[in-house]
């Protein structure tokens, strides 16, 4: 019996359709079928990479043996010789094709990410501290990059609020005039977007308040922490 081929098998697993010829062989093979199953997890594998996942440096061993097949050789190969190597070249080939999709994705998506996408500066930064006998502590930074500036705000370990939430806001030096900027959510850490034009030098405090569902814009006077930021 002649099996399928290695390429062959490679190509229905990457999604292309198996000829009738190979469809019946298939379902009368166990082997073939063994082997299609092998390439169908190898590319579900590689498809399943998203760009979360980090790409590591292969170790140099990898590239010298690319270097080294790529690389001419002055040497004389049989025909024999050349079919037999046909499979271990299209199972790489093919491989190549099914991770490299999905790696030259990431790939990309790290590059162009890094290259546009620059670390912000700071304006301003500072410690928030404990209000009202909350036993929490955070900190604010005002950052500014190519879409404008926004504030950084971290209070790890905050409570919960059953009937209401966290409000972030920025207000002068002291505290007589206030502006919601943002909520600041479970996880304590929020970058919220500051209103076009405020002036950090005009509204260097920033405060968290717990705030509730009373239909109240203004400041619940309930605050958690509070900080100056320093340009």
């Amino acid at each position: 019996m002649v099996h399928c081929d290695d390429d062959d098998l490679a190509v229905i697993a990457l999604g292309e359709p198996a000829s009738r010829e190979i469809e019946e062989h298939l379902q009368a093979c166990a082997l073939c079928r063994s082997s299609l199953d092998q390439w169908v997890a190898v590319v579900s594998s590689a498809r399943s990479i998203t760009p979360d996942d980090h790409l590591v440096a292969p170790p140099p061993s990898v590239w010298e043996g690319i270097r080294d097949e790529l690389e001419p050789r002055a040497t004389v190969t049989s025909l024999d010789d050349a079919r037999r190597s046909r499979r271990p070249v299209g199972w790489l080939l093919a491989a190549a094709a099914g991770v490299g999709l999905v790696l030259g994705s990431v790939a990309t998506f790290g590059l162009v990410t890094s290259s546009t996408a620059p670390s912000p500066s700071i304006v301003a930064q500072g410690g928030l501290d404990s209000m009202d006998g909350v036993a929490v502590a955070g900190t604010a930074a005002v950052e500014e990059d190519e879409t404008g500036r926004h504030l950084h705000v971290t209070v790890p370990d905050l409570p919960p609020v059953e009937d209401g939430y966290y409000e972030v806001w920025m207000a002068t030096a002291d505290a007589s005039t206030m502006v919601a900027v943002g909520t600041l959510g479970p996880s304590g850490d929020s970058i919220l977007t500051l209103p076009a034009g405020m002036n950090v030098a005009d509204f260097p405090l920033v405060d968290v308040s717990v705030e509730h569902f009373d239909g109240n814009p203004g400041h619940s006077a309930q605050s958690v922490v509070r900080g100056l930021l320093a340009t």
